[in-house]
């Protein structure tokens, strides 16, 4: 099969306009920044689940040993 097209989407975001007018003083690529920041907080929260549910395992293997 051929390659898929990545489709994106978008969401809103509601700020407190005293926010926005500062986001505006600011260089930076605002839409680069939160994709890279929510990236990220996915990634930490599954390494948190992975985590846990190796914690899990540990503690029913000791409570078996």
């Amino acid at each position: 099969m051929g390659k898929e097209k990545k489709k994106d989407v978008i969401i809103s975001l509601r700020v407190p306009e005293r926010l926005k007018e500062e986001m505006s003083k600011v260089e930076v690529n605002w839409s680069e920044y939160l994709r890279k920041a929510i990236e990220d907080k996915i990634s930490r929260e599954k390494m948190k689940k992975i985590w846990s549910e190796i914690e899990d395992l540990k503690n029913r293997a000791a409570e078996g040993v």
